[in-house]
């Protein structure tokens, strides 16, 4: 899980073929411009939206949308495309999501052995827990594709919210305890 900007641009520089070299040249800039925006030196902005977004394209990942969904408490789930969900792909799907819910499962044996739960291992059953949960929406957007239901971006939205203000009461998970994602 992408927890801050400049995490998300170290990931995908990471992703970039010729990394961060690479996505510097890219952006048409030299790697001590790449620097100078990234840390904001030399009186240098720090990176544009348009200029994120390239850096996405680039490295052909989805840093920079999952930095931007945990920010607002959501979560990020591919979205499968219709024509290419067979049945063997929700099958190996189903397999991440069983093989995700042991890791979970694991580590919640092993978080609470001492009977705490520290910060770390928190964000430990929490990213495993999103993770699981991705697999399993994932999963369940490619049933529907694959048998017509027209699932698109715009057909179907899929959120997990935090305890904002404007999440309905349903969702809000701070008072029970669980952990927020």
């Amino acid at each position: 899980m992408v927890d801050n900007i400049k995490t998300a641009i170290r990931e995908m520089c990471k992703a970039h073929k010729y990394g961060r070299l690479g996505m510097a040249d890219d952006l048409g800039m030299s790697i001590d411009q790449f620097h100078n925006h990234l840390y904001q030196k030399c009186g240098s902005r720090f990176f544009t939206i348009q200029e994120l977004e390239r850096m996405e394209d680039f490295s052909g990942t989805s840093y920079l949308a999952e930095y931007f969904a945990a920010r607002s408490g959501k979560l990020l789930v591919d979205m499968p495309l219709p024509e290419s969900v067979d049945k063997v792909e929700l099958y190996d799907i189903e397999l991440l999501v069983a093989a995700t819910a042991g890791d979970l499962a694991s580590a919640k044996m092993r978080a609470t052995a001492d009977g705490v739960i520290d910060n770390s291992e928190r964000k430990m059953l929490s990213d495993l827990f999103s993770k699981k949960l991705r697999h399993q929406i994932h999963g369940f957007m490619g049933f529907l594709a694959l048998y017509g239901a027209g699932v698109s971006d715009q057909a179907v939205d899929f959120f997990v919210a935090t305890n904002r203000k404007g999440d309905a009461p349903s969702v809000q998970l701070g008072t029970s305890g669980a952990p927020i994602l």
